[in-house]
């Protein structure tokens, strides 16, 4: 089992085909102040499944970490992958929707995953501190932008 996508993103769902739709793909949160809080944001990854892979438990582990390695965010799972022909795959979708995280500075974060014994699958992204005047990305006292 494996990832072969991750990213942090304004929105993403799932449909009901089992395709994964995503709005805004970003790596940076900026805020005029600090600690900051921002609003919602959602994590996806892709799980790919193989033949080797077929009919196992998978735990899943996902933490949101700070740059000093403290959890601010943490999930854990199952994951079943499904029964996959030899040379073939499967992929499912995992999405994590996280509203009001606060950032207490500005630094380096980054979403961990682990699945079974693969991994950690890093996805990381900074929250800067600063705006210029008028730019429309900007949010006093909240963040803002990507």
């Amino acid at each position: 089992m494996k990832i072969p996508v991750a990213f942090l993103a304004d929105e993403a769902n799932v449909s009901q085909e089992g395709k994964l739709n995503v709005l805004g793909i970003f790596d940076r949160i900026t805020a005029s102040r600090f600690p900051t809080v921002h609003p919602r944001m959602v994590f996806a990854f892709r799980v790919q499944a193989e033949y080797a892979d077929s009919g196992r438990r998978y735990p899943v582990h996902v933490r949101l970490v700070d740059e000093d390695g403290g959890v601010m965010f943490e999930a854990n799972g199952e994951i079943q992958a499904p029964r996959v022909e030899p040379g073939g795959f499967s992929t499912a979708n995992q999405v994590f929707t996280l509203v009001g995280v606060r950032f207490p500075q500005p630094g380096s974060y980054k979403f961990i995953v682990h699945v079974g014994e693969q991994g950690p699958y890093e996805t990381p992204f900074a929250v800067a501190a600063g705006e210029q005047q008028g730019d429309p990305r900007s949010n006093p006292g909240g963040a803002g932008g990507r």
